[in-house]
């Protein structure tokens, strides 16, 4: 999807590198009850971003470099506050990483609403 990973270069250009880059929240060594994100959506419903894309702004241009700034703090804490509410010890993006038989939940609608408190 062109533009989808716009916001992105600062918090997933790990999408490709060692699963570790995946990780949003906490540390996957050790995890006890991990949950699982799709940023994707999660930094759709963030304003700044939508901001990004609806002016059609680029790496090139000093405002995308400020917006994505302020996506990406509404982003870390939004998925913070629900990890550390929900008490689990890491967060990583859906599918990316392998949790020894376990299958976790998928949290995205949780940060997704703790963006708009």
């Amino acid at each position: 999807m062109p533009g989808t990973t716009l916001a992105f270069a600062l918090t997933l250009s790990a999408l490709s590198g060692p699963s570790d880059s995946n990780v949003y929240f906490g540390k996957t060594d050790g995890a006890q009850k991990p949950a699982e994100i799709v940023a994707t959506t999660v930094f759709e419903k963030i304003t700044e971003y939508q901001e990004i894309k609806k002016r059609g702004l680029k790496k090139e241009d000093p405002e995308y470099w400020v917006l994505l700034n302020k996506a990406n703090e509404k982003f870390y804490a939004a998925v913070k506050k629900v990890a550390e509410e929900k008490k689990y010890d890491v967060v990583t993006e859906k599918g990316s990483v392998k949790f020894d038989g376990k299958d976790p939940p998928d949290i995205t609608q949780n940060v997704i609403d703790a963006l708009e408190k």
